[in-house]
């Protein structure tokens, strides 16, 4: 509405009215809105964009004054990797050590402080931080070499350049005689910098934001360019806009009076123009089980007055959708996860199933092949070729054409070793299920240990090996209800093998990151114990920090309802 105003009362020229968000999608949906208000197609916002995209922009004009030729490229993560990879292998880094997605995202870390790489501070307290300096320096080097930049890049040179070259600061500072930038609270330093330099002169920066709902902060994002924008912007003035279209009266109250609770906030009053609606409810339960079902028993309730598209589950860590799947799929209740893989479909726990389905099968061919060089044992594409062959011309399985061919000596040394050390550990796995009688959830303990599994998760310092590890705790739970392996994988393939992607109505299962910005008439929130949620992280960080942006994360979960929430915890998880 504030652009189609500026540009309907002729207080400037669009091509003077910089606007940025975040997503390509909310760029495209504003644009849209402002075509459809002034009624013409024809409004040529040239500067309404993501922030990525309007410094890119803005890099190619100047791309020299970085290094670059205006017609660099822009790598994807991908890339990074690779460039990465080599990068470590030429300075003899080992990246089972220290992976590359940690490697990058320090350096993108340092990129979204504003460091090139001589401006880097080193923090002591992280062991690898001094490891991969010397790598960000021959990366960066070798962007430049390559003519391209990674998208931390986009917003970083566009800040150097503007720092560096006050005649080009100049053009622009003068030119945007407006500045609105959407979602304010999820900015980061080097955004809020770009934003600085852009609005010295003018003066006239309008940014919209909801402090309450800051739940990014471990990608870089800071709060206080939010709380601190009227100490940097001495004459702001705060419109307030507590006008809320989406739930009703009690959901709101419950979630204010949450929020109500953090320091950190500028603080405001939502109010509804509905009815005040049902109550919010809270359940508690024995334990993660009964949750499930007391969950699956009040959507076959409402299911007759709600859409299942409308209904959502919504949790803190991804491993809890496992409980809500197992109860789901029994009795046959359809649902989706949004930004997840289903749980029996993750590649970790496809790993562990196939350790155990070659101990209970030795004839299981796709078993053994996804597992005898995971981890890495020297057995290489040729040699699992070679043993193909041989398993097709002598009609037998992979396993026993592998311990044939050891026999034949028609390995080669390094290989060998490997293989032959798999397959010991296989029969002696064996020989624990079949003569000690070892129990399914045992087994699979001592095959994660003793095949090096879990020490290659652990090694290797990044998130998704974290979350890695929390899937397998979450699957060793799983397994003890089952009375041995047999019935275990039976269960697993049937889970796996009922094809749950019916078109139609589904449940929508996803995190509370992943739901922000979405909303459902049904919102149920699960996990809602100390430990879970909160994360145990958050408590112990220090400071209110940690344990403020979990409550922000609530108050986001609640406020994605827009007729019923309900929350519920249980008395022991695991």
């Amino acid at each position: 509405s504030r652009i189609a105003h500026i540009i309907k009362n002729k207080k400037a020229f669009p091509n003077q009215i910089l606007a940025v968000t975040f997503t390509n999608k909310a760029a495209k949906e504003m644009h849209n809105r402002v075509s459809k208000i002034l009624g013409s197609a024809a409004v040529e916002l040239s500067w309404l964009g993501t922030f990525h995209s309007i410094c890119a922009k803005l890099l190619r004009k100047h791309a020299s004054a970085a290094n670059l030729k205006s017609n660099f490229t822009i790598i994807d993560a991908d890339d990074q990797i690779r460039l990465i990879k080599n990068i470590c292998k030429a300075e003899n880094i080992d990246i089972k050590q220290l992976s590359p997605k940690y490697v990058i995202a320090i350096i993108d870390k340092w990129k979204n402080k504003g460091f090139y790489p001589n401006e880097v501070k080193i923090n002591f307290k992280d062991i690898y931080e001094k490891s991969i300096l010397p790598v960000y320096k021959i990366y960066q080097q070798k962007l430049i070499e390559l003519n391209s930049c990674d998208f931390g890049d986009l917003i970083l040179h566009a800040v150097k350049i503007l720092e560096k070259n006050k005649d080009i600061r100049e053009i622009y500072a003068k030119n945007f005689k407006y500045i609105l930038v959407d979602e304010y609270q999820d900015t980061n330093y080097i955004q809020s910098r770009w934003l600085n330099l852009l609005a010295e002169r003018n003066r006239n920066l309008c940014c919209v934001g909801d402090d309450d709902q800051s739940i990014y902060s471990w990608r870089g994002a800071e709060i206080k360019n939010f709380l601190e924008f009227d100490k940097i912007y001495q004459d702001t003035k705060v419109i307030r806009l507590e006008q809320n279209y989406r739930s009703t009266e009690n959901i709101l109250t419950v979630a204010s009076s949450l929020i109500k609770n953090n320091q950190n906030r500028v603080g405001k009053t939502l109010k509804s123009t509905m009815e005040p609606g049902e109550l919010i409810q809270l359940n508690c339960f024995k334990n993660g089980k009964d949750e499930a079902v007391g969950v699956s028993d009040e959507i076959e309730k409402i299911k007759k007055n709600f859409s299942l598209n409308n209904v959502a589950i919504l949790v803190r860590a991804i491993f809890q959708t496992r409980e809500f799947e197992e109860r789901f799929l029994k009795i046959g209740l359809p649902y989706r996860i949004l930004g997840g893989i289903k749980f029996y479909e993750r590649a970790e726990i496809k790993d562990c199933v196939a350790y155990l389905r070659l101990i209970y099968q030795d004839k299981d061919d796709l078993a053994f092949e996804r597992i005898v060089n995971n981890p890495k044992r020297s057995i290489g594409e040729s040699t699992i070729k070679l043993i193909h062959e041989f398993s097709k011309t002598n009609k037998s399985s992979l396993e026993s054409s592998s311990r044939k061919m050891i026999e034949k000596n028609l390995i080669k040394p390094k290989a060998k070793i490997g293989l032959n050390l798999f397959l010991d550990l296989i029969s002696k796995w064996r020989n624990d299920l079949k003569i000690k009688k070892i129990n399914h959830v045992k087994l699979l303990q001592i095959v994660l240990d003793e095949s090096g599994y879990s020490a290659m998760l652990k090694n290797k310092k990044d998130i998704e090996n974290e979350n890695r590890l929390e899937n397998i705790k979450e699957l060793l739970s799983a397994m003890k209800e089952f009375d041995n392996l047999d019935s275990f994988l039976d269960h697993v393939s049937l889970a796996t093998s009922i094809d749950q992607d019916w078109n139609g109505e589904k449940i929508n299962m996803m995190t509370m990151h992943a739901a922000k910005g979405l909303e459902f008439d049904v919102v149920f929130l699960p996990g809602w114990e100390e430990g879970l949620f909160p994360h145990q992280k958050s408590i112990e960080e220090k400071g209110h920090n940690g344990l403020e942006e979990e409550r922000r994360l609530a108050y986001v979960g609640i406020t994605r309802a827009k007729k019923n929430a309900i929350i519920s915890f249980s008395m022991n998880r695991f």
